[in-house]
Formats: structure tokens, C-alpha cells, sequence
């Protein structure tokens, strides 16, 4: 029976598509939201990979999870310090006491946007480093090494704990000693960020969002390609019910802004005011569902959503000062 009811699902699912056009070209293109392509290594990352004394750091690589969770581990090298490590230091002392250079005061998780990959936190990793938080960098599913061939965008069970499992993995793995656990993360990553805090409201001192959103299904309406706008409500519905048959996760069902109400974490939400792909607007609707009493918006003027981390303004400083306040 069960065979039969897939193979009858199968069926009615071939014939809405081949019926049609739209609602198959609307199905193709929500599934490539889904299902990236994937980014190969680029220089920079190499450039760390192979060098990281150059950088000040200790860098290795572990297959967390039985290999679901690919992760790199990023610490200082306390026999060197760089230019980028000395600057972030000397921000955040100019307005709190901080450790001994190579001294590890905790880890922070640190999850990467779409079209990424963990190497791209590389940079992050460095300037976190310098103020001693050890870094563990995950391939999210669907990204980088990761075996997984779909992303959920935090709304599975899976996806959920993931940040929280990989840590322990590891933590296990290397032997770390019980210290503060942070989360950090970007776009997509900060969904999954918000995602695992709702998850373990207790589990994490801190939380950081930077650039993500409230809800996908928004996203997804104001980026649907122009050539299927005139598909209305109808096609929105019928992709969520196309979506529910296939046994795929439904976009309606991706929304931070419901889970960040059960966020008790202290969390800090960052922002481009000129950011393109998810607009200022959506960032701020997630920072006011954060259920946590202990939480602050930063503005970043000027910032677009990939210019965020590289504007003039001490952003790292702001976010690493937010760590080391909740040690």
C-alpha cells in the first residue's frame, strides 16, 4: 500500500507539472533556492589554509557529526599576533579589560550565508581569535563538503540542533574544557542561528545575527524572478502543496521571526541600512520578535548585505565586545 501511495503521488505530481508551465518553472526555481550551487575554494581561502601562521593561527579540520557537518577549528597562535588581531584588541580595550593575548576564554560557532561555505568565516575567525574565543567553522547542509544535499534554512529538527551536536562533537573530539559556547551567524547562518537558540534557550551565553531575515516566504516574493510574478497567490499556494507531496520542507514553515520569540539567549542583531537582498526592515522585524530581555540592534550605515563586515565602522570590535560581556 505504501508503494502504491507513492507511486500515486508521484503521478498527480508529474501531471500538475507537466499541466503546467508555471507552476514547473515556479517548483524548479524553488528548489534552487534549496539546493545551491556550490562555491569551490577561492585564494583567500587557500591563502589561510596553507599559511595560517601568517595570520597568527591554528587551524584543523574535523568531520563532525559522522561527517553530516564538515567543521574547521580556529584558534590563535599565541607565538605571533597580526596587524588585524592587534587592531581588534586594542578596539575593545579602549573600552573593557580583556585576557592575555592566547589565552581561551570560550568558543564561538560560527555559521556561514547561502551560496557559502565555512572557509568564507576565515577572515571572522581571525579577528574572534585575537580576543581568545576558539572558532569552530560548520559547512551548514548543502554547502561546501557537506554530504547533505538540501538546506532547510534551520527548520528541521536536523538543521535545529545541528550547531549544538557539532559543537559537542568536537568539544569531545579535542578534549576542550567546559567553557562559554557562543553562536554567530550570517544571513542563512543567522537563521540557523536563531533556529538553534529557540532550540536550547539556555544552552549558549550569547547569540549574534548578522544580515538575516524574519520570514523566506518575504524574501522569496520580492526576488521571484519577474517572469513569474503574474503567477499570484494561486502558484505560492500550489508550490507549498507541490512541496508537502515530494516530502519537502515547505517555505511557509522557514520563519525566524517565530522562532527568535522563544530566543532567551542575549542576542545582538546587526544590519546594513542599505542592504539589497534582505532589506533593513526584515532584519528589524526578527530583532523585535527576540524573546530575550537582554538584546540590542546595531545599525551599520552605508552597508550593503555582502559589504556588512567591511565597513569602516569597528563592527568586530562591537560583536567581540558582546561576547566578552556574556563570559
Amino acid at each position: 500500500m505504501k508503494v502504491i501511495g507513492r507511486a500515486l503521488r508521484q503521478t498527480m505530481i508529474g501531471l500538475l507539472l507537466v499541466l503546467s508551465p508555471t507552476l514547473w518553472a515556479l517548483n524548479h526555481w524553488t528548489d534552487s533556492i534549496f539546493t545551491p550551487p556550490r562555491r569551490p575554494l577561492l585564494p583567500y581561502h587557500q591563502e589561510r589554509l596553507n599559511n595560517p601562521t601568517h595570520f597568527a593561527l591554528k587551524i584543523q579540520s574535523y568531520t563532525c557529526l559522522q561527517g553530516k557537518a564538515p567543521c574547521l577549528v580556529v584558534e590563535s597562535d599565541p607565538r605571533y599576533i597580526s596587524n588585524i588581531g592587534k587592531r581588534i584588541r586594542q578596539q575593545v580595550a579602549s573600552k573593557q579589560a580583556i585576557a592575555p593575548y592566547g589565552k581561551i576564554l570560550g568558543t564561538v560557532v560560527l555559521l556561514h550565508g547561502r551560496k557559502g561555505r565555512k572557509e568564507d568565516l576565515l577572515p571572522v575567525a581571525e579577528r574572534f581569535a585575537a580576543l581568545g574565543f576558539r572558532c569552530l567553522l560548520i559547512d551548514l547542509p548543502a554547502h561546501g563538503a557537506s554530504p547533505i544535499r538540501e538546506t532547510y534554512f534551520g527548520a528541521t529538527a536536523f538543521e535545529r540542533q545541528l550547531p549544538r551536536l557539532a559543537f559537542e562533537d568536537a568539544a569531545q573530539h579535542f578534549n576542550w574544557p567546559k567553557q562559554p559556547v557562543f553562536l554567530w551567524g550570517l544571513s542563512m547562518g543567522g537563521a540557523f542561528a536563531v533556529a538553534a537558540a529557540s532550540e536550547a534557550p539556555d544552552y549558549w551565553n550569547s547569540l549574534i545575527v548578522v544580515s538575516s531575515f524574519d520570514q523566506m516566504e518575504r524574501i522569496m516574493l520580492e526576488k521571484m524572478p519577474q517572469s513569474l510574478q503574474f503567477a499570484g497567490i494561486w502558484a505560492r499556494a500550489a508550490i507549498d502543496q507541490i512541496r508537502q507531496l515530494r516530502g519537502k520542507t515547505v517555505v511557509s514553515t522557514i520563519t525566524p521571526a517565530q522562532w527568535a520569540k522563544q530566543v532567551q539567549t542575549p542576542t545582538l542583531v546587526v544590519h546594513g541600512d542599505h542592504d539589497q537582498l534582505i532589506g533593513v526592515q526584515q532584519g528589524r522585524s526578527l530583532y523585535e520578535a527576540v524573546g530575550s530581555s537582554q538584546k540590542r540592534w546595531v545599525t551599520v550605515a552605508g552597508a550593503g548585505h555582502r559589504s556588512v563586515l567591511s565597513t569602516p565602522m569597528p563592527l568586530y570590535a562591537e560583536m567581540g565586545s558582546w561576547m566578552l560581556k556574556h563570559l
